[in-house]
């Protein structure tokens, strides 16, 4: 199995970006740096990830198993401050507009790549306390976007390392709690410390050190992260001018992420930009203060030319050509997980029969099923035929519930469900497999293809 990258890492600039903390020339003097929301400028932002160290992944023997890792990232985009949200972490939110996105991924030597898709590049950052939350008004975000977009020492959490008052040459200050888990997407923090030092001021910066650690969860995985990294300030512009942020990590293997060792660098470049491009007065405007469920929800684009939509509950676990998985985390905790496959295409306009759909489900939990709670046809709007069977047993000593669908298009094409959770959790999951299959739609690509073979 070739782990998904989900890490939550995030994106690096060439060694020339570092030039800023150079400067030899040291001024004592107090310096006043304020990134306010209230700052209507764009900002043309250069981001850079570099990450190298292991993957660990669980085995049934408990030792696992050790995959180097090595990730190369860019992103570029305008970017300007949108009104605070609410206090702390939430105060902090912008409406960016993406021109590059792509990141290369190499484990055990195995490439592969992640790119932003052309549409959708309009995208909202927001602080929360367990990090910055990217999404768009426009569409839901894929999974292979967001972690595209997920990085750490993301631009925006970076204003919140600034000092509230005006400091000099040599002095500390400590940012607040919610500071650090803005930084590096730790939830459930258990331990941290950060601390700020104006290290020197020139008669063009003011380079802020930083350095810190936290302990606590990432997706209900144990992790301990240390930062270090500097901030420069420009005097004259007053505004962040570039910044480098080294995260060093030790994961546990989660329900839902491999464990890891890795070192992290993420390189900005902020420079005020001329155009407004897509961020005009007029087009921020319009963005709400509290995103619709919609505008939340990802949506997963199968290989198989169909997607569906889902909460951030969900994770995609793992991808194979022939099924998908996706785990429901909440609170740390694993509620549930669906098993997305393709099933064989019929003649169009019919469907697998009902009682061979309830054979497979029972051939599928042979040893576990103990009775088949309701099978019923759900109503759709759209032409497609939908089935659900409810059921019942144990797994391992536990109560457990399933349900399993099946959906077919007016061509003939199909696609199964299967989702399984202990039945403890069936109140907290709330019915959340019908959002799954009524958001199901399948591509015009295909449809036209089997009306061509016809």
């Amino acid at each position: 199995m070739q782990p998904r990258m989900a890490l939550k890492l995030k994106l690096a600039l060439p060694a020339a970006a570092a030039v800023v903390f150079l400067s030899t020339l040291t001024v004592s003097a107090g310096v006043s740096m304020s990134g306010n929301s209230d700052d209507d400028r764009v900002f043309s932002v250069r981001c850079r990830l570099e990450v190298a160290g292991d993957l660990q992944t669980a085995a049934p023997d408990s030792k696992g198993v050790t995959l180097p890792l090595k990730v190369d990232g860019r992103l570029s985009f305008l970017e300007r401050r949108l009104p605070a949200g609410g206090k702390d972490a939430e105060a902090f939110r912008a409406a960016r507009s993406y021109q590059v996105g792509e990141a290369r991924i190499e484990v055990s030597g195995q490439p592969q790549e992640n790119h932003l898709p052309a549409d959708g590049r309009l995208i909202v950052a927001e602080g929360r306390s367990n990090g910055v939350r990217l999404w768009s008004p426009n569409q839901p975000l894929t999974f292979d976007t967001l972690d595209l977009l997920s990085t750490p020492g993301d631009s925006l959490a970076l204003h919140a390392l600034l000092p509230e008052t005006e400091v000099e040459a040599g002095d500390t200050w400590q940012p607040a709690y919610w500071v650090l888990p803005l930084l590096t997407g730790v939830e459930a923090v258990s331990k941290h410390e950060l601390t700020c030092r104006l290290e020197k001021v020139d008669d063009k910066f003011a380079v802020i050190e930083v350095e810190g650690s936290v302990e606590g969860a990432i997706d209900g995985a144990f992790t301990k992260i240390a930062v270090t990294g500097q901030v420069a300030w420009d005097l004259a512009g007053k505004h962040i001018r570039q910044a480098k942020i080294t995260q060093t990590e030790e994961r546990s293997v989660g329900v839902v992420s491999p464990g890891m060792k890795v070192t992290a660098t993420m390189y900005v470049d902020r420079q005020p930009s001329s155009l407004d491009g897509p961020l005009s007065g007029s087009s921020v405007a319009s963005i709400p203060i509290v995103p619709e469920a919609g505008q939340l929800a990802l949506q997963f684009n199968s290989p198989w030319d169909f997607t569906f939509a889902c909460d951030r509950g969900w994770h995609l676990f793992h991808q194979t050509k022939d099924v998908a998985v996706l785990r429901l985390v909440e609170k740390g905790s694993l509620i549930a997980q669906c098993n997305v496959s393709k099933v064989p295409q019929v003649a169009a306009g019919s469907h697998t029969p009902e009682q061979t759909f309830q054979g497979d489900v029972q051939t599928a939990l042979a040893g576990q099923l103990q009775q088949i709670v309701k099978a019923e046809q759900l109503e759709t709007n759209d032409g497609r035929w939908l089935y659900r069977v409810t059921g019942a047993g144990t797994s391992n000593g536990r109560p457990m519930t399933w349900y399993y669908y099946l959906c077919a298009a007016p061509d003939g094409r199909q696609v199964a469900y299967a989702f399984s959770l202990e039945t403890r959790f069936v109140e907290q999951f709330a019915n959340r497999d019908l959002g799954f299959a009524r958001s199901l739609t399948f591509g015009a690509r295909a449809t036209s293809t089997a009306a061509r073979s016809k």
